[in-house]
């Protein structure tokens, strides 16, 4: 009498069970788009097939030619910015490292590399503003305390480039550029037996490169001050 009942009950868990496993399906193919957009993000540049060892002209053609296929890439960008940099090209890159940034807002070491870019163009306040916050934000970045000790020491503030330095060789002491620099700011004080004792150390950490060539002209001029 009452078998006739069951179905609309059988039906409807029926039904239900559809909707359950649709709703999961659903789910689960939400979530893996979520995840693969987060894990692919935007393409990267085979930054890898650009060598420093490219001479600076075909190493900025190779660069500006993957930057239109990777728009979106801030590590490319920074890295041209470097090139130029190092070229002597102040605007392009300024313009780089700020594409940089405005690509990837975390990536503090295109701000620092802006901030010299900034201060070598006659903007030294603004260069120390944008160091002093990448510190206040990470107080252990070591490029960002060299760099506005730098700034300090430019501006003829030497005790201030002094405490900035110090504090980046109390974060690695292996630091040959900071080490220079400390001789540097302690020769400009007078201190020369510890402006040599700094540049002695510079060479021994990096004996190679410009950072050693830079110490070694520096401890030939100490060292032939104190002979006088």
């Amino acid at each position: 009498m009452y078998s006739g009942l069951t179905l609309p009950k059988e039906v409807s868990m029926s039904t239900g069970s559809r909707l359950l496993v649709a709703c999961i399906v659903l789910g689960f193919l939400l979530a893996l788009a979520i995840v693969g957009c987060a894990t692919l993000g935007p393409k990267r540049a085979p930054l890898a097939t650009v060598p420093d060892t490219l001479d600076a002209e075909s190493r900025v053609e190779a660069l500006e030619q993957m930057a239109a296929t990777y728009p979106e890439d801030a590590e490319l960008f920074f890295t041209l910015g470097n090139v130029y940099y190092d070229q002597a090209v102040p605007d392009l890159a300024r313009q780089n490292y700020e594409k940089a940034i405005s690509l990837d807002r975390k990536m503090d070491k295109a701000r620092v590399n802006l901030a010299m870019v900034i201060a070598e163009t006659g903007e030294p306040d603004s260069a120390r503003i944008m160091l002093e916050d990448v510190i206040r934000r990470d107080p252990k970045n070591v490029k960002a305390l060299i760099d506005l000790g730098v700034i300090h020491y430019g501006i003829k503030d030497v005790d201030t480039a002094v405490k900035y330095y110090s504090r980046a060789l109390a974060l690695d002491a292996k630091s040959a550029e900071a080490h220079y620099n400390l001789g540097m700011a302690f020769a400009e004080s007078g201190l020369l037996f510890e402006a040599i004792r700094e540049f002695r150390t510079a060479i021994d950490i990096e004996p190679e490169g410009d950072t050693a060539q830079r110490a070694r002209l520096a401890l030939e001029r100490a060292e032939g001050t104190l002979q006088k």
